[in-house]
């Protein structure tokens, strides 16, 4: 991926990736190439939590299913890094 930040992509979603359609999960590899780039950027908004930066951001449509994919992560500054903690298909 392209940007200045690391995209943190635990094994544990490894599966659910898998059951998405193939439009959602090209879908899913341009939003985080987006959000490499520009994490705080127009695709993306703040859920109301102060203990950490948490991000909410949603594709794209898929071309083959339309459904837009919703990505929930956090944002690490020291590291610039990128924590996806989980995301969710759907229309």
């Amino acid at each position: 991926m392209s940007g200045g930040w690391e995209i943190d992509f635990p094994e544990r979603l490894a599966e659910e990736f898998a059951r998405l359609s193939a439009g959602e999960r090209r879908a899913v590899y341009d939003l985080l190439k987006r959000l490499a780039d520009e994490p705080r950027g127009d695709s993306s908004t703040r859920e109301p939590i102060t203990a950490a930066e948490l991000r909410r951001a949603h594709s794209d449509p898929a071309a083959d299913s339309g459904d837009r994919v919703t990505v929930l992560y956090r944002i690490h500054d020291k590291t610039r890094r990128l924590q996806l903690i989980w995301f969710l298909a759907g229309p």
